[in-house]
C-alpha cells in the first residue's frame, strides 16, 4: 500500500492505493476522477471526458462526465492538468489550449476559456479560490480566479512554465505496488496521470486531492 501524508492519489497510467483520512469514516465515498485523453491526444486510452471510478469497489467504473477541450475540427486536445476543491465544489481541467471548469455536484461544464499562450499543468490554492496556471512551456504564469477563469495577474519569470505546485507539503512513499488497473465502460485500459481523488459524505464533497501527490487535506468546511 502507498501511504501518503495527505489525501491524494498519484497514478501514472496505473492505480495505486492511498491511505486517506476519509477511509473508514461513516458514509464517506471515495472516487477517482481521471481526465482523458491523458496520453497526448490518444483516445484509445480511455476516450475523451472525465471518468469516475469507485475506489472502495475495486476502482469500478462509475460514469463518464462530458468535457470540452476540442480543437477546431472537434477532435480532443491533450489534457495537461486537473485540480479540484471540495470547498468550492469545482473541478478544473487544462488542455494545451484551454482551461475548463466543472461543477462536481451536477457534472455540468460551467465554462471553458482559452489563454494567449496556452495552458499546462496548474496548481490550486488551498482555499480553492486561485489557480496558478502555467502557459504551455512559455514565459508566463497566469493567476486566475478559479470561479470565473478571469486573469487577475501575470507572472513572467521567463523560465518555460510547466508543472506547478502550490504549498510545501511532503509525501512518504513506502511501496509501489499496483492494486488495480482502470478500465472504462467499454473495457478499455485507461492511461492518464491527470487525475485526483474526491471524497464525498452524504452527497457533499468533503475533500479533494492533488494530481501530483502533494498538498494538504482541505475539507469543505
Amino acid at each position: 500500500m502507498m501511504r501518503l501524508a495527505c489525501r491524494i492519489v498519484l497514478l501514472l497510467s496505473l492505480t495505486c492505493s492511498v491511505r486517506s483520512a476519509g477511509a473508514g469514516e461513516p458514509n464517506v465515498k471515495r472516487y477517482l476522477y481521471v481526465a482523458a485523453p491523458g496520453i497526448r491526444n490518444y483516445v484509445e486510452y480511455g476516450g475523451h471526458g472525465l471518468l469516475v471510478f469507485d475506489i472502495d469497489q475495486g476502482h469500478r467504473f462509475v460514469r463518464r462526465i462530458a468535457t470540452g477541450g476540442l480543437d477546431d475540427k472537434g477532435r480532443p486536445i491533450n489534457v495537461k492538468g486537473i485540480c479540484a476543491s471540495a470547498r468550492t465544489g469545482l473541478i478544473h481541467i487544462s488542455t494545451i489550449r484551454s482551461l475548463m471548469c466543472i461543477d462536481m455536484r451536477t457534472d455540468k461544464l460551467l465554462w471553458e476559456k482559452r489563454y494567449e499562450y496556452g495552458c499546462d499543468r496548474m496548481a490550486l490554492s488551498p482555499d480553492g479560490r486561485t489557480i496558478y496556471q502555467p502557459s504551455f512551456e512559455n514565459d508566463h504564469w497566469y493567476v486566475l480566479d478559479a470561479r470565473t477563469g478571469k486573469e487577475l495577474a501575470r507572472l513572467t519569470p521567463r523560465s518555460r512554465a510547466h508543472n506547478t505546485v502550490f504549498g510545501p507539503d511532503v509525501i512518504d512513499v513506502r511501496t509501489r505496488q499496483i492494486v488495480a488497473r482502470l478500465t472504462d465502460e467499454r473495457g478499455r485500459a485507461v492511461g492518464s496521470e491527470k487525475l485526483l481523488e474526491i471524497d464525498w459524505q452524504d452527497g457533499k464533497p468533503i475533500a479533494a486531492g492533488n494530481q501530483f501527490g502533494v498538498g494538504r487535506v482541505v475539507r469543505s468546511q
